[in-house]
């Protein structure tokens, strides 16, 4: 039990650190998006073209997923455990593959490729929706367990 203990501290210590560090690549991340934005409404970078899109969306995408994963983290460090960690995952995986999805270059694709991104983005949808359901059912008994 006290080897637990002291790892599950352990645990806790490295999860804030990584927290704490989150939040610089965050920051950063933000600021290089606001650079971008700065940039492409002063006219610096040559027009409003699809590519310029391509890439304000790819930075907005990589500060949420940094956001979702400092949630992660934060999570483990404040000792939670379970369905909303696994929530946050998911989502996690779901940005991801809708970045990709921004950024694919479409004739430069394989169909194969594609069918893979639509596969992960399927799967990635169905155990969300689960991850929710499980969620409600388990407020649902709390609270039925609460009332008796």
């Amino acid at each position: 039990m006290k080897k637990y203990l002291s790892y599950a501290v352990f645990e806790r210590a490295v999860a804030w650190l990584v927290t704490a560090g989150m939040a610089v690549v965050i920051l950063l991340a933000l600021l290089h998006f606001a650079r971008g934005l700065y940039e492409a409404g002063l006219g610096v970078t040559p027009g409003w073209d699809y590519r310029a899109f391509q890439i304000l969306f790819d930075r907005v995408l990589t500060v949420l997923i940094a956001l979702e994963l400092a949630r992660s983290v934060l999570q483990m460090a404040q000792g939670e455990h379970g369905l909303a960690q696994v929530r946050t995952v998911v989502l996690i995986g779901i940005l991801a593959v809708v970045r990709k999805l921004i950024l694919l270059e479409v004739d430069n694709t394989s169909g194969m490729f594609l069918l893979g991104i639509a596969a992960a983005t399927l799967a990635l949808g169905l155990v969300y929706a689960l991850v929710l359901e499980a969620e409600r059912r388990a407020r649902k008994q709390h609270l039925d367990e609460a009332e008796d």
